[in-house]
């Protein structure tokens, strides 16, 4: 009797084991789809690290510099930066161009725009500065227009956005079957726990176990990462790009931490739950 206990308490904690790991899954792969396969969530993180103004500053920069080479004064780009290609301008354009990045494998960013703003720019420039009387004016601010939209697209683009959109779509046709499996996986589990015993107090008992792993599990390691900031200490020369990432996998990490507490809460009230189990069994016993 006793030989049949320990095996059954065995393939428990076995299934409670199995348990665990199902919850997690099932809790990565849902925060992923809210997070890192979700371009809402990426235009979301555009919004709160700033990412406007920091590209606003690295355009200007790259910009004024090519302005010299051509003669436009950096008069010009703290007036074009001011009135039109402002960080809110910078910050919807990549907006757009970030949520093409899940969709098209080549994704590029919008120079079109830009480049209709700063011909007519360049022409009421070249006007002010008595450059309005040459010949190849006109054919001069073309060429000016096409490298400068080519500077644009340059400093706006993500590097290696196609294995990024490579990498999103086959994640994101996995998650699908993955999230089936593993909250099938969790109700079979659960289910099997839960029939297992007839005092239910048990079933309880081993239930506590599993959730109790899944929080452990869910929380080691973003919590460490959290709290080492080792995402911080990447180097990323754009600071732009450097407080997207940084907030980008932050939001990532605090959905699983979010995703972990949500497994304590069931633990602690499958806690109660046992308490209370475990008085009525006493109270019958007496």
């Amino acid at each position: 009797m006793n030989k049949t206990k320990k095996i059954r308490s065995a393939v428990a904690v076995i299934i409670a084991f199995l348990m665990s790991i199902c919850i997690v899954a099932s809790c990565v792969i849902g925060v992923a789809k809210l997070t890192a396969l979700n371009p809402s969530y990426a235009k979301r993180i555009i919004e709160k690290s700033g990412f406007g103004e920091k590209k606003s500053e690295e355009l200007k920069t790259e910009l004024v510099s090519y302005g010299n080479a051509c003669n436009i004064g950096g008069d010009f780009f703290d007036e074009f930066f001011e009135k039109t290609l402002t960080p809110l301008f910078i910050e919807n354009d990549a907006k757009t161009y970030y949520e093409a990045v899940y969709t098209q494998k080549n994704a590029k960013p919008d120079t079109a725009h830009i480049e209709s703003m700063l011909k007519p720019a360049l022409v009421e420039y070249a006007e002010k500065m008595g450059y309005a009387d040459e010949e190849s004016l006109d054919e001069d601010i073309n060429l000016i227009v096409s490298e400068m939209g080519q500077i644009y697209s340059g400093v706006m683009s993500l590097p290696s956005v196609s294995t990024v959109n490579t990498l999103i779509s086959k994640l994101t046709g996995y998650c699908e079957m993955g999230l089936i499996a593993a909250l099938g996986g969790t109700l079979l589990t659960g289910l099997m726990l839960l029939f297992m015993f007839k005092p239910k107090v048990y079933s309880v008992r081993y239930l506590i176990y599993a959730f109790s792993g899944a929080f452990l599990m869910l929380l080691a390691i973003p919590l460490y990462l959290r709290i080492t900031n080792l995402v911080g200490k990447v180097n990323i020369v754009s600071k732009a790009l450097y407080s997207f990432i940084v907030s980008f996998s932050n939001g990532v990490f605090d959905g699983l931490i979010i995703s972990a507490a949500a497994c304590l809460i069931i633990t602690v009230l499958l806690g109660v739950i046992y308490l209370l189990l475990l008085k009525r069994a006493e109270e019958k016993a007496e």
